[in-house]
């Protein structure tokens, strides 16, 4: 595990220092699993822009729903 620390406001950090062990041990995995969502949403908001810019760019080249379909149907 990696320490890092976070500032929070006064009331969270007394609630904070009220905790058990076993409680500080449950909010931690609370509040990594809220940090990997966060991660993992922005990195799917970032690809799906990612794969639209690629399709926009596509059809502004060219690219019909006719010619993709003849391509794909090349690779069989």
């Amino acid at each position: 595990m990696t320490q890092i620390i976070l500032e929070v406001d006064d009331t969270v950090g007394k609630i904070y220092k009220s905790f058990s062990e076993e409680s500080k041990q449950q909010f931690s995995q609370t509040i990594s699993l809220m940090v990997k969502k966060a991660v993992n949403d922005a990195t799917f908001s970032e690809y799906s822009k990612l794969l639209d810019d690629t399709g926009n760019e596509a059809v502004k080249n060219g690219l019909t729903h006719e010619i993709l379909e003849a391509l794909l149907a090349s690779n069989d």
